[in-house]
């Protein structure tokens, strides 16, 4: 319970700061995509129950803002914290390249699931114009920011681990 209680403001404010302030912003069609960077390395460094955790709390809020049907975000978000937490496991897991892999796959996979669960919906999508035009470019967007959000993630994992000890 008192997971929740944290993780509801935490959900609010990535929320808000993805549709207020990164959403607008766009770079050769893509869009800076805090949410999945956050459960990637909230998955890596954190643990994977927090961020589940976390991707409930934040997927209905995510999918009110967005004005997309409720639910829709829940499976791409789990879907991303699936590929991180396999990752995770291995010997890749402390290594510089598999965040920054898991944050540009998992931005991919997270699109297209969305993708496919609206055109399952009935949704009429342009697909070569939303995979060519805004998929692809914020997939590589993201694969970008993941080095520029990475390093100070691990340099706070390391110093809490000083603490620790």
């Amino acid at each position: 319970m008192f997971y929740l209680l944290l993780f509801f403001p935490v959900a609010l404010i990535l929320v808000a700061f993805q549709s207020a302030i990164l959403n607008p912003l766009s770079i050769a069609g893509g869009h800076f995509d805090i949410l999945t960077i956050f459960l990637v390395l909230l998955t890596l460094y954190g643990s994977r129950e927090l961020a589940l955790l976390s991707a409930i709390v934040m997927a209905p809020i995510a999918d009110a803002v967005a004005g997309v049907p409720l639910g829709v975000s829940v499976l791409p978000m789990l879907s991303v914290i699936t590929l991180a937490h396999w990752g995770g496991k291995t010997i890749f897991g402390a290594r510089l390249g598999w965040p920054v892999l898991v944050i540009f796959l998992g931005v991919l996979l997270s699109g297209a699931i969305t993708l496919v669960e609206l055109y399952l919906l009935g949704w009429n999508l342009p697909w070569s114009d939303l995979v060519l035009r805004v998929l692809l470019p914020t997939t590589f967007l993201n694969g970008l920011a993941a080095f520029a959000v990475y390093l100070p993630v691990v340099l706070i994992s390391e110093r809490q681990e000083l603490h620790l000890e």
